[in-house]
């Protein structure tokens, strides 16, 4: 959550303690006298659904609700299944279909999820190595023919040993590439290792076969990806590519670094390519918003939060088992004598607005392109929803594993959360709606795109070449000079043939928690 000047903030990185739960039934008794483990945690993600659930005045009363349906599988299956029923229960009018269907698994809410400490790690490291598996790179099967390097994290072994987006990849530690099943387990368990090599080909190495030896290791990733300026008819124009809000609170050096760079090189068009970005933390999207937003947006209102009835009026009281702590278990804040909990903060949609605060970046841009995909979410469709209210937004929308007939939208997730605590799990339930200055945000179903396109594995990004970026110039009406550096550029390639058009199929390193997380707070008064 933002904090706002002359108010007491609140920092900290949402390391909450351990509870367990004793909460009171409703009427009857569904559990036993003595609640083992399992009982205790199921009815504690119900009772915290009941107060903290963005949309829980539509929950069913607890004694209607069937907890005894819960009794196979393993633990962390139980909690999921639960957590599913209860998103059922809200129906988006636009669709007709809970706001939290997941098309990717109609088994699984789309936002809310709880997470084992065992297999969270720091929710609130948000670095760049979790994608890459250490390596920093993702494959992708393209078509019936051929598998190439998605894209390499800057920084990450991968991209310190020469590797690029657009690579073909021939083999796998000896193995021929193929695009089946068999070799796709094969893949994950090649990279389950400490070290693989790859024989690689393609536009980015000039056709030529070449091996390519990486281990993996602990590396600080960089999520810009690529900042270069295209000079196209005397005109400057700013492209960035950005893998994921990675800055706890707002801090970016890369980032403001790469504004400087437009800055000093007098641009006058932005094209943001986040085809790939999951989300992240709100105040790196805050930051960048900040950096895009032209001057006359400072001071105006960039995004507020809004939470359900009961969390506004400060009646959340299960909260007060989640105190609020520093990184090392000592209280973030003490109020008369005691430690400060999640329910002392205040929900208000007041207190939950947040205004541009120009201080850097680019002044006086009136429209920027976004280059998206149906991977493209949380913090990635805030940054959108924040800037449309002052500048003229299109979106070109990239083709990943959709067919040439469908359209091409975000994933569509307006919805942030912060987790609680318990026992040993964090629980993440959808708790809060992000609105722009128009109060927009019912995007659950994606933002469309104005123009659609393929997502061109084969090039490099900020390539003119590259599809996503050449149509984005092309609807500035800059293409006949880019035209004829394209078609130059195309004189030397292979006869090989373009697969980019055909459906694509992620082989190995994809797939994150879409994440639209909450790092501060701010406190009633």
């Amino acid at each position: 959550m933002h904090l706002h000047n002359n108010t007491k903030h609140i920092a900290l990185s949402l390391f909450l303690c351990f509870t367990i739960l004793s909460c009171k039934k409703e009427t009857g008794k569904f559990l036993l006298e003595k609640d083992n483990e399992e009982q205790q945690i199921l009815d504690s993600i119900y009772l915290y659904a009941n107060q903290i659930y963005f949309w829980n005045d539509q929950l069913p009363k607890y004694t209607n609700f069937n907890f005894k349906k819960y009794t196979t599988g393993s633990s962390i299956a139980k909690y999921s299944h639960e957590i599913f029923d209860l998103t059922r229960y809200a129906l988006n009018p636009e669709t007709g279909k809970s706001f939290e269907f997941n098309p990717d698994n109609v088994s699984e809410a789309k936002f809310s999820t709880i997470i084992s400490k065992s297999n969270s790690g720091d929710q609130n490291n948000y670095s760049l190595t979790d994608l890459g598996y250490n390596y920093g790179i993702t494959l992708v099967a393209v078509g019936n023919s051929a598998i190439y390097i998605e894209y390499v994290i800057k920084n990450s072994p991968a991209e310190t040993n020469g590797i690029k987006r657009g690579m073909k990849v021939e083999e796998i530690n000896g193995r021929k590439s193929e695009n089946t099943e068999d070799f796709y387990k094969y893949v994950k368990t090649a990279f389950d290792s400490d070290k693989v090599e790859l024989i690689l080909n393609g536009k980015p190495n000039a056709y030529k076969s070449e091996k390519y030896t990486i281990k993996r290791m602990a590396y600080i990733a960089d999520p810009v990806n690529m900042v270069s300026v295209l000079k196209i008819n005397n005109v400057n124009i700013g492209y960035i590519s950005y893998l994921k809000f990675s800055s706890p609170k707002g801090r970016d050096e890369s980032l403001n670094n790469a504004f400087s760079y437009f800055n000093n090189e007098d641009v006058k068009e932005l094209i943001i390519d986040l085809r790939y970005n999951g989300g992240g933390d709100i105040l790196t999207c805050e930051n960048f918003a900040n950096l895009v937003a032209p001057q006359s947006a400072n001071g105006k209102v960039m995004r507020k939060e809004k939470y359900n009835t009961l969390m506004q009026k400060g009646e959340a009281t299960l909260l007060t088992k989640q105190p609020i702590l520093n990184d090392d278990g000592s209280p973030a804040f003490i109020i008369n004598g005691r430690t400060a909990t999640l329910a002392d903060g205040d929900y208000s949609i007041n207190a939950n607005t947040s205004l541009f605060k120009k201080t850097a970046g680019l002044n006086n841009l009136t429209r920027v392109y976004f280059i998206v995909s149906k991977k493209t979410a949380s913090a990635s469709e805030l940054l959108i929803n924040c800037l449309k209210p002052y500048m003229d937004v299109k979106l070109i929308g990239t083709r990943t594993t959709e067919k040439p007939a469908d359209p091409v939208k975000t994933f569509g997730k307006p919805i942030g959360f912060f987790p609680v605590k318990i026992k040993s799990y964090s629980l993440y339930l959808s708790l809060f709606q992000n609105l722009n200055a128009n109060n927009e945000g019912n995007y659950f179903n994606g933002m469309s795109t104005n123009i659609t396109t393929d997502d061109d594995v084969e090039t490099d990004f900020g390539n003119i070449e590259e599809k996503g970026l050449r149509s984005a110039l092309d609807d500035m009406a800059y293409s006949p000079k880019v035209a004829a550096v394209k078609n130059k550029a195309l004189e030397s390639k292979s006869a090989m043939g373009s697969n980019i058009s055909n459906v694509k199929r992620e082989v190995f390193g994809a797939g994150e928690l879409q994440e639209l997380i909450k790092s501060q707070f701010k406190l009633r008064k």
